[in-house]
């Protein structure tokens, strides 16, 4: 029997995690690729305009996308191209976030499927790497990544990860690698078709100050994922957002943080861990800031960590 499995990667319009606007695949078949697929995607209605910051990552503007494919019938090429195999992704989480968001916008239902994620299999392939973001642990594996955050670049390196993966723990197939290296297949769950949410007016990074502050209090805390990686660096650690993030909302951070395993908080308090030291308008510290390090200087443990610093602890990179 054979070992076959699908790598995948998306590339969204914004921050919400349903505007998918480009994905790539590519098939692997007892350890050698054997089929590529990539296409833009015109994102759903509920999500379909293009960050800034999205469009300096990734290139792909609204006019790209204008004559592309609706999301219905990416889903069909997806669901056809990878048959019943596992999926293989960098931040797993994210990528099939972006895949069960979409579907939720187009009303479609989801089959069940096992997945498996490169970038916890990486921190427990390679410990000794300094961070396990694609680009570090291609350059260790000795694949050329040649147009990073092309869909179908990052579907092809999170392949040949699992791949050198493999050979490193000496075993054939993903189910074999996910158990001897301790990271485990995941699951995401089948999904029955549901009503189409309505299109709204999707909250835009950036613009006036008071309407994000307002957004972000409104907003949720999501629990920690249950199927994190133990070995990742915020596992179980409380992480708390000061100031504004470029890259991200705080909700998105927040979502990010609890996709990793760990707690995301609103406000600094003596459980806090990690503090993320945005920018903000006014002069000196925030008030989070400040109480972070009375309690630092009361000799609580708290890392004072950048942005930068925060993508790299969540295998992220821009």
């Amino acid at each position: 029997m054979s070992d076959s499995w699908t790598a995948i990667d998306f590339e969204t319009a914004n921050a919400d995690r349903g505007s998918a606007c480009s994905v790539g695949l590519v098939r692997v078949r007892d350890g050698v690729v054997v089929d590529r697929y990539s296409t833009l995607v015109r994102p759903p209605a509920q999500a379909d305009f293009f960050s800034r910051h999205n469009i300096a990552v990734h290139g792909i503007t609204p006019d790209d996308v204008a004559d592309a494919p609706r999301w219905e019938r990416v889903y069909a090429d997806i669901v056809e191209f990878a048959e019943d195999d596992p999926l293989v992704a960098h931040n797993a989480a994210f990528d099939i976030g972006v895949l069960n968001q979409a579907c939720r916008y187009a009303g479609l239902a989801r089959s069940a499927r096992d997945y498996a994620c490169t970038l916890a299999l990486s921190r427990r392939t390679w410990a000794d790497l300094s961070d396990h973001r694609l680009p570090t642990v291609c350059a260790h594996i000795g694949h050329e990544l040649a147009g990073h955050h092309r869909a179908d670049v990052d579907a092809e390196a999170a392949a040949r990860i699992a791949i050198a993966a493999m050979e490193r723990h000496g075993t054939a197939s993903l189910a074999d690698l996910s158990r001897l290296s301790g990271a485990g297949l995941r699951r995401l769950e089948e999904a029955s078709p549901g009503p189409v949410p309505v299109a709204a007016a999707a909250p835009r990074q950036g613009g006036d100050r008071f309407a994000r502050w307002q957004r972000a209090a409104q907003a949720p805390l999501p629990e920690p994922a249950a199927d994190a990686d133990p070995s990742g660096p915020l596992y179980g650690r409380v992480v708390c957002v000061s100031g504004d993030l470029e890259t991200m909302d705080k909700p998105e951070a927040w979502r990010r943080v609890a996709e990793a395993g760990g707690i995301a908080a609103k406000n600094v308090t003596r459980k806090t861990d990690v503090l993320v030291v945005g920018g903000h308008d006014g002069p000196g510290k925030t008030s989070k800031h400040l109480q972070a390090e009375a309690y630092a200087a009361r000799g609580q443990r708290i890392d004072f960590v950048t942005e930068a610093d925060l993508l790299v602890m969540l295998g992220m990179t821009f």
